[in-house]
């Protein structure tokens, strides 16, 4: 997941602070693609992770960063974030029996009900070469109307969402992990370790409010 958000900083903007916008892209951009992973992929249970900085203009936030996780079932994946460079998201997939493949095409990211319009999903089978992957007709939709006609329906109705606060929380504790990693050279850190500082610190805080 990238865009040019490091070349067009300056100190008025809060993403330029590490303490506003941490691990710059990490939080900004690669948290949307540990939630996706953590749909597709199930539990998440180990993160590394490193990152730097490139960008001239001198803000206190990295601007890339490559993670990887570990699943529950011993999968893996891999996220890189980047702000030095052109637009781009994308979701890869493989699995023993071929691949598929996700591309959001940001000429229409401003206009959402039509992003499905220029988007590419396609998968490739077996042992098939990339001429030939099969593209798939993504369906009709408006990713952020979607997402609010859902949320809405959940508030009037009460019924379960198929997003919960937990998706949220699983995202952004990956996100911790990570700084964490990068912290400390690359090493791995367990995300229980991460969600269970977090809930004891919460559940302290209550307490002393109480």
């Amino acid at each position: 997941f990238s865009n040019e958000r490091a070349l067009e900083l300056t100190p008025k903007s809060w993403r330029w602070y590490q303490d506003k916008a941490p691990g710059g892209p990490l939080s900004q951009l690669a948290i949307h693609q540990f939630d996706a992973l953590h749909y597709l992929g199930g539990e998440i249970v180990e993160v590394c992770s490193m990152a730097s900085k490139l960008s001239p203009v001198g803000a206190e936030v990295d601007d890339q960063s490559m993670t990887l996780m570990k699943f529950a079932d011993g999968k893996v994946a891999y996220v890189g974030s980047c702000w030095t460079a052109p637009g781009i998201y994308s979701i890869r997939v493989f699995g023993s029996k071929g691949l598929m493949h996700y591309e959001v095409d940001f000429s229409t990211w401003d206009t959402p009900d039509r992003l499905h319009e220029t988007s590419t999903l396609y998968v490739q089978r077996g042992r098939d070469g990339y001429g030939k992957r099969e593209v798939l007709r993504l369906p009709q939709s408006d990713m952020f109307g979607d997402e609010l006609e859902m949320f809405a329906e959940t508030c009037a109705t009460g019924k379960p969402c198929e997003l919960s606060a937990h998706n949220g929380n699983v995202a952004v504790a990956v996100v911790y992990a990570a700084l964490r990693s990068i912290k400390n050279d690359g090493r791995c850190v367990k995300l229980c370790e991460v969600i269970g500082e977090s809930r004891a610190k919460v559940g302290g805080e209550a307490r002393n409010a109480a």
